[in-house]
């Protein structure tokens, strides 16, 4: 298709058609043609007063028709231009014609001086003239190749009003041009096509050398220049090393560096002066400047100079302010600007941390030289340099190290960080396995572009860091993107984790230490906290959380990098894959193992029904047998501390006692092994119950960790079962010796089987404790003590199957499905703490902590009980042992226990009490806690 735009020339005709066309149709006081003007301008004494001054008026036909306006009207420019028109007519508006211009000068320094009234602003009058205005090809033009300088000048010259308001950099530009190569090929030479000050500035759109887009910046002065200059770069080759030269814009060296800009000459001014000047006076010791109280050296080592990257860039490459005219041309000498030659990265360090510091007069933020050093810098490669790899984190420890002047800083958000880096796993490697390739300060934080990390632009901003973690890590990065936790889209930046969240920025360490296992679920627990709550509810976690780092973690099921979305067919959880992960840990783990419930809880009912009402279950039946014996220990407290003072006034009557034998020798060994066996168990079930809490990480530490806790768990199982088998047998033989039925043995008289006497003395005991009858006979076994032996078959039964059901998952798995493991964990926990708790307490009470029997009835360890106090408490049972005459054949005068033996078992009696004492106060204040 054919573009039908007019072009720019034919857009200015249709503007001053359109302006003409105007001025036609207006008012009926237009002038018709400049004849009307020129009756009063075409007079040398028309003149008026202006601001002071006196101004002309005068305009001369000719000149004006000689003109590039010759062939207009006076009104297509004073629009505002009548008859009798007001003394002063507005500005006439070059840019009605020519649009373009007029928008490059509006931003040019020109005219943004013009725009602000500044005195002395140009205007286009300034350098085109008035009236006068002639094609740029007239060598009477303003404009002309020979005249630019000369109209530049009237400016831009020593004693020029411009140059004594304005603080310019330069004042005497036109006289140093006339004396430059260019200005002697103007001037004495006639040479038209030699630069003018326009082939470099511009000729509308003068910008300051400041201005990145301004042609004489560093960044385009090369391509300026090389518009007359074509082949400059094999010049160079000659006389600079071939690699410091870069035909791209931003050259290394730029043009302005060597030669000066208006009195650029053939020579280089390091021709002009050489260094063997400058260390005339550098190279002595005794050259100093002022830097406030103090005194600077200013000496030069040139041995060190000779070794530097530098050695071959001559001393005024980098202190090019120097004037040679001047009998010292260092005296105008200031900071040497290291962007001349390295601007790219000058730019970086100016958006940098360290350069927005220094430019918000920060004094100690470092510079080029605080990193690279002064007339000494090296190469990186250099071994020596401060910048080669291995000595960059002990550079950045300088400020940023436990005395470090960053620590002073708000703005700094983390502090000695070069201790926390020399302890990670890339500072190890780096100190002590001397890996050179290990990470340091620069790798991550780039050399010169040091940015927050809150800066999109950052190379450690959350959204790029894993791009800088991939530099070295290019295997975990794949792994990382086709991840759930890796997205593109900016929205979710702050909803999946980079690599600093879950390894840290500083202070990190190898994958498979300790320090980072204990970690994992807590980093991944920032972000699914639900489910990491629920998983330190789990065997899994519960032993985790003690320090059993093998235990499986969130990485061991999900993966560590390319964690993916549990329905994604790759996914180490899917139903494709999940037999196979289990298997890692559960070599037998079949399909239906796999039905375990991972994150399950017992808090919610709708999704998992029978958790929640198993929970609820175990929990009405522990509150409902608390609060019954509970009821009964309190009603029978009053009872037995009257009880026991009667019987302290007995004692003190020295009466002789004899001895009831109440327990045989098999019992009392039965009940050693059940006090061993329940310690053992109480003591890691609770600390596996409670993890969560400093007491039982202590005491994992002190059995020498979940592991061993796991073994004297099991062991005390087994030993359990091995008391319950052995009183199940001889049980049998005493049936098959006595020759008692199973009824017999079931409810015979001396049974442990509940009976109707049973609730009968239960009745008559409450009674007695409310002050409503008198003390029950009791039988050989009361019937809270045929509850504690009844427990034991249940609790072996629960507690045993469901015990077994979690220390041998994959094999019970293959007849249940895989939540029976999760009701599993619940009835096993719940009927444990019942066990416990029922027996530290009420059990503890009914037998030792009563007061009549405190602080400890040793009766189950040697198998004797005074007579007068069994009488007491056994009335019934001591009646048919008298009516039977078997109850002298049960009493012995003197039990023959040594006190050696007595101090062994008071000693081991009290140990149990104490323990399971303490054990009970340490589960009531986990429990108040809140822990579940």
């Amino acid at each position: 298709m054919t573009d039908r735009r007019p072009s720019t020339t034919a857009r200015t005709h249709l503007q001053i058609l359109t302006v003409f066309l105007v001025i036609l149709l207006g008012a009926g006081t237009a002038l018709a043609d400049n004849d009307t003007c020129f009756a009063c301008h075409d007079d040398e004494e028309f003149e008026v007063e202006r601001g002071g001054m006196t101004v002309s008026l005068d305009v001369d036909p000719e000149t004006f028709a000689g003109s590039v306006h010759g062939e207009f009207d006076c009104t297509d420019c004073h629009e505002d231009a009548s008859e009798d028109h007001p003394e002063d007519l507005a500005r006439v508006e070059c840019g009605n014609c020519h649009e373009d211009e007029q928008t490059d000068f509006e931003r040019s320094i020109h005219g943004q001086v013009l725009a602000r009234n500044a005195p002395f602003a140009p205007t286009c009058a300034d350098c085109h003239g008035l009236h006068d205005i002639l094609p740029a090809e007239d060598p009477e033009s303003r404009i002309f190749k020979m005249n630019v300088p000369r109209t530049c000048g009237r400016c831009h010259r020593e004693g020029a009003p411009v140059a004594e308001t304005y603080d310019l950099a330069e004042t005497n530009i036109l006289e140093n041009y006339s004396q430059s190569i260019h200005g002697e090929g103007l001037f004495s030479k006639g040479l038209t096509v030699t630069a003018t000050c326009n082939d470099c500035h511009g000729s509308h759109t003068i910008l300051p050398v400041t201005d990145r887009d301004a042609t004489i910046s560093p960044y385009h002065v090369a391509e300026t220049c090389m518009k007359c200059h074509a082949q400059i770069e094999r010049v160079h080759k000659q006389v600079i090393r071939g690699d410091l030269w870069e035909r791209e814009p931003g050259a290394i060296p730029a043009c302005t560096d060597c030669h000066r800009p208006h009195l650029a000459r053939r020579e280089r001014v390091a021709l002009t002066v050489s260094d063997m000047s400058c260390l005339e006076c550098h190279a002595r010791n005794d050259v100093f400047r002022a830097a406030g109280a103090d005194s600077v050296s200013m000496k030069v080592d040139t041995n060190e100079l000779k070794r530097s990257a530098h050695t071959n860039i001559p001393c005024v490459k980098c202190h090019s302010d120097i004037d040679p005219v001047l009998d010292r041309p260092c005296e105008p000498a200031g900071a040497v600007d290291c962007g001349d030659c390295h601007s790219a990265v000058a730019d970086e360090y100016a958006e940098s941390g360290h350069g927005q510091a220094r430019l918000k007069g920060v004094d100690n933020a470092p510079t080029c030289t605080s990193c690279h050093g002064d007339h000494g810098v090296l190469p990186p490669s250099d071994q020596d340099s401060p910048v080669f790899r291995t000595e960059i984190p002990k550079l950045c420890a300088r400020c940023h190290g436990a005395e470090g002047i960053a620590n002073e800083y708000a703005e700094v958000e983390e502090h000695d960080t070069a201790s926390r880096y020399a302890q990670s796993v890339h500072g190890r490697a780096l100190d002590e396995k001397g890996l050179v390739p290990s990470a340091v300060c620069t790798d991550c934080h780039t050399s010169h572009s040091i940015l927050d990390h809150g800066d999109p632009r950052s190379s450690v901003y959350p959204r790029n860091l894993s791009v800088t973690c991939s530099r070295c890590h290019l295997g975990i990065y794949k792994e990382f993107t086709a991840s759930v936790h890796y997205t593109t889209d900016v929205r979710d930046d702050e909803k999946v984790p980079s690599c600093a969240v879950c390894h840290s920025s500083h202070d990190i360490v190898e994958a498979d230490a300790d320090a980072f296992q204990r970690e994992v679920s807590h980093t991944c627990g920032q972000c699914h906290e639900h489910l990491a709550e629920t998983y330190e509810q789990t065997m899994h976690g519960k032993a985790y959380t003690l320090g059993y780092l093998d235990a499986a973690k969130c990485t061991d099921c999900h993966g560590k990098h390319k964690i993916l979305d549990h329905n994604d067919p790759e996914s180490t959880v899917s139903q494709i894959n999940i037999v196979e992960t289990c298997q890692q840990c559960h070599e037998d783990a079949n399909a239906r193992f796999t039905g375990y419930l991972t994150h399950a809880t017992h808090h919610d009912p709708d999704r998992y029904p029978i958790l929640f009402y198993t929970y609820w279950a175990m929990t009405g039946l522990l509150l409902s047998v608390f609060t019954l014996f509970g009821l009964h220990t309190l009603l029978w407290l009053p009872r037995s501390l009257k009880s026991a003072i009667q019987r302290r006034r007995q004692q003190s009557e020295h009466r002789p006692q004899r001895y009831v034998q109440r327990f045989t020798r098999q019992q009392r060994y039965t009940h050693f092994f059940v006090i061993i066996s329940f310690l053992s168990l109480a003591l890691t079930g609770m600390m596996l119950k409670f993890s969560g809490l400093a007491w039982t990480r202590f005491l994992a530490d002190l059995l020498g960790g979940v592991r061993n806790a796991g073994l004297i768990h099991r062991a005390a199982a087994v030993i359990t079962f091995g008391y319950f088998a052995w009183h199940i047998q001889s049980l049998l033989r005493h049936k098959r010796e006595a020759g008692l039925s199973w009824k017999d043995l079931a409810f015979g008289p001396n049974s442990l089987m509940f009976n109707k006497r049973d609730g009968q003395d239960f009745v008559a005991t409450v009674k007695w404790f409310v002050g409503r009858g008198p003390r029950p006979k009791y039988g050989r076994w009361t019937y809270w003590e045929k509850f504690d032996y009844l427990a034991v078959f249940w609790g072996v039964a629960v507690i045993g199957l469901t015990g077994l059901t979690l220390w041998f998952p994959e094999f019970f798995t293959r007849f249940v499905p895989g939540w029976f493991i999760n009701v599993a964990t619940i009835v096993h926990s719940d009927e444990a703490l019942l066990a416990v708790g029922f027996i530290f307490t009420i059990h503890f009470f009914n037998t030792h902590l009563r007061p009549e029997a405190f602080p400890m009835d040793t009766v189950i360890f040697t198998g004797v009980a005074p007579l007068e106090h069994y009488r007491e408490e056994r009335a019934r049972e001591v009646e048919e042992l008298e009516a039977s005459g078997r109850l002298e054949a049960m009493t012995v005068e003197d039990p023959h226990i040594s006190p050696r033996k007595m101090l062994l078992i008071k000693i081991f009696g009290f140990a149990a009490l104490f323990t399971g004492i303490a054990l009970i106060v340490l589960i009531l204040y986990s429990m108040l806690r809140g822990y579940k």
